[in-house]
């Protein structure tokens, strides 16, 4: 799944999701795997993958008052101009698991046409209430990101990206309240305010990925990928009350949409926006790289293959990592975060 030749700018429209992967109506089905997710984290305790947060709901939802929620900044970071060692990560099993309302066809690659400005989204179907923005503090500043729920048996997982919950800049922490707006209309919560119970990234991001003020560096950008486990709203469970969009691991992309909140200039966050492309080309950590000018503050939000535009729902390979207002890119997902999503849905 990961390429180890050297980043190439080469156009690649893959043939993936074909009759030879595992389709599992809302479940996973895991193959064979030669790793587990203790492996991964050698020389750590599976807790240093996660934090648990003791706050309620409630304090949560009072922390973020209407001043913090203006002034939450956008966090996503350039890439960098030398490119990266890109990692020998193990695709895994080719894994996909559906969305909640159903399950995707075969939708052509340039179903959602082709769109690097950033368009307005027309929020259709399952994506107004499963794609939202994510608020969250490092240190005590408020900052933003984007984030999607997706398909689990807990039913109740969110998927963003790690530098959206581990700060790579400076002093490496976790972040702190970190609540999810789905839907978030310019401050607004039309499907409610859902509190993160615990929050989880890859050991390879948290060690291995640096940023600065002038790019990223780092083997650690190729597993850009969180999972936030949510508290439940009113007694549902995030997925039940909103339903969740697919996700796969172990597979290669079609066609690629990408939504998100892009909060920098010239936009403001306050609408819900796309990209979208027939094709994709290997970016800097072996990830994939659409042309899309949406600014930071889109981070963490999905990436869809087989994305069909009237439900509004697809699968998601990927979220964005990483952008410099003229591309975008975001990890390919493999073993590694295939264990991470277990380890999330399971509380582990």
């Amino acid at each position: 799944m990961r390429h180890l030749s050297a980043v190439v700018a080469v156009l690649f429209t893959a043939a993936a999701l074909t009759a030879c992967v595992q389709v599992s109506p809302g479940q996973p089905k895991a193959g064979p795997s030669t790793r587990n997710i203790a492996d991964e984290i050698k020389g750590g305790p599976t807790s240093e993958l996660r934090k648990t947060f003791s706050s309620t709901p409630q304090q949560v939802n009072d922390y973020w008052n209407s001043d913090r929620l203006k002034d939450a900044r956008p966090k996503q970071p350039g890439p960098s101009e030398g490119g990266s060692d890109v990692p020998k990560e193990n695709p895994g099993a080719q894994v996909v698991i559906q969305p909640s309302d159903g399950v995707i066809g075969q939708v052509k690659p340039d179903s959602n046409g082709t769109n690097p400005r950033g368009d307005a989204w027309s929020r259709a179907g399952l994506s107004e209430t499963t794609v939202g923005r994510l608020y969250y503090t490092f240190g005590g500043k408020p900052y933003v990101c984007s984030a999607s729920v997706v398909s689990s048996p807990s039913k109740s997982l969110v998927a963003t990206a790690g530098h959206c919950i581990w700060e790579t800049q400076g002093e490496k922490m976790w972040a702190d309240n970190v609540m999810f707006v789905p839907g978030d209309r310019a401050g607004q919560a039309p499907h409610g305010k859902w509190a993160a119970e615990s929050i989880y990234t890859t050991r390879e991001f948290m060690t291995k990925a640096e940023s600065t003020d002038r790019g990223t560096s780092g083997e650690g950008w190729a597993y850009d990928i969180a999972f936030l486990r949510m508290r439940p709203l009113n007694g549902q469970k995030i997925q039940d009350a909103l339903g969740a969009q697919g996700m796969a691991f172990g597979v290669m992309a079609e066609g690629l949409t990408a939504i998100g909140y892009p909060t920098a200039p010239p936009f403001d966050g306050k609408v819900m926006r796309y990209c979208s492309s027939p094709n994709w080309v290997k970016g800097p950590f072996g990830d994939y790289t659409i042309n899309c000018v949406m600014t930071p503050g889109c981070s963490g939000g999905p990436w869809f293959t087989r994305f069909d535009p009237g439900r509004g729902a697809g699968i998601v390979v990927s979220v964005s990592s990483v952008g410099n207002a003229r591309t975008l890119s975001g990890a390919v997902l493999g073993q590694v975060a295939h264990n991470l999503y277990k380890q999330a849905d399971s509380g582990a």
